[in-house]
């Protein structure tokens, strides 16, 4: 069976035409949750959940050989028996585990629905060749079902729905403003987004300043603001949200990682400028999906300076990874320098 994407997923479940093995993985936790619910639900007898719902976890120690063992055990009065095996890596399993669950998927129980949930387990298929093979075997008595980000017209949309289900309105340019503040994991968005319609009381538009007012900020919105700031010349605000990050404890390392990536992200929506295309060209090449306000946040900074300062903002980025790496200096000195030392850098090269 050919991989689903999640909306044929959904498809396939409200039909019944179950497969008999799963294999789900990808970034978005979320939605992972939510198809293995409703997976369960679909497939297992109302009121014997207790008998034909089973989940074993790898990182509770449970051994691999009991996931095959409920596998092929016939369901109590009816239905399927389904069975959850969270993050075992199929890739890194013993010579008779392995050869166990080749046999199971060579002839799989007709009467039981067994579920690969990847969640922590990341399963690369473009780079490992046992993931693909696994992916194939899975295939012939199964299917796979990547769950990735989502992008913005998706989240835009989900986001909005949910306001709707809860009483309150919300258009799609604060969707897309509270997807730019918050991030692209969805289970955050909901939970900021349940926030949000608690703040209305239930009812009522949701306005930017209402997000300002109760959403957490992602670490990379106030990075963005961080880089915009230096971009702008304004070295004391840039120096602030430094300050404020390291009040609520984000740990150096994380804050360095995050300023790179800005500056990564400027670099080639510059050189994409300088080629004559368009400033969303890198996400043909690289990882954007749901993250593609990056690039348009990317491309208002970098219209001002040139592919020569950001690539020497990069080279002084990795000396203050250096620095934090080897632990010379406390970190909180090695991040406030470097952000003097970019505010210098483009002191002289602003257009």
């Amino acid at each position: 069976m050919p991989a689903l994407s999640p909306v044929q997923l959904h498809k396939q479940l409200k039909s019944g035409d179950f497969a008999r093995v799963y294999l789900f993985y990808g970034e978005e936790s979320y939605l992972k949750q939510v198809y293995a619910d409703r997976l369960a639900r679909a497939c297992v007898t109302p009121g014997m959940e207790g008998f034909n719902h089973k989940k074993y976890d790898a990182t509770d120690g449970a051994p691999f050989s009991e996931v095959l063992d409920a596998a092929e055990t016939l369901p109590a009065f009816g239905g399927y028996m389904c069975v959850v095996a969270c993050d075992y890596a199929l890739d890194s399993l013993s010579a008779s585990d392995k050869a166990r669950l080749d046999a199971y998927l060579a002839d799989p129980n007709e009467n039981a629905v067994l579920l690969f949930w990847q969640d922590e387990v990341r399963v690369d298929p473009k780079k490992s060749a046992k993931w693909r093979g696994i992916l194939e075997a899975v295939s012939k008595c199964g299917t796979a079902v990547a769950f990735d980000r989502l992008d913005m017209p998706s989240l835009t949309k989900t986001l909005r729905d949910g306001a709707a289900k809860r009483g309150c309105a919300l258009d799609a340019a604060q969707a897309r403003y509270l997807a730019e503040t918050v991030g692209n994991d969805l289970h955050r968005l909901l939970g900021e987004l349940e926030k949000l319609c608690a703040y209305k009381q239930g009812g009522g538009e949701i306005s930017k300043a209402d997000i300002d007012a109760v959403v957490t900020r992602s670490l990379e919105a106030n990075v963005f603001d961080l880089t915009r700031a230096l971009s702008a010349g304004n070295c004391a605000r840039a120096l602030s949200v430094l300050e404020k990050l390291l009040q609520d404890k984000e740990k150096p390392e994380l804050i360095l990682g995050t300023i790179v990536g800005a500056y990564v992200d400027m670099y080639r929506v510059k050189l994409a400028l300088e080629a004559g295309e368009q400033s969303t060209a890198p996400a043909k090449f690289f990882q954007y999906k749901g993250r593609e306000f990056r690039l348009r946040n990317a491309a208002r900074d970098a219209n001002a300076l040139p592919a020569d300062a950001l690539r020497r903002a990069l080279d002084l980025c990795t000396a203050a990874d250096r620095a934090l790496k080897t632990g010379g200096a406390p970190a909180s000195l090695v991040l406030e320098r470097l952000l003097v030392q970019l505010a210098a850098l483009f002191a002289g090269k602003r257009r």
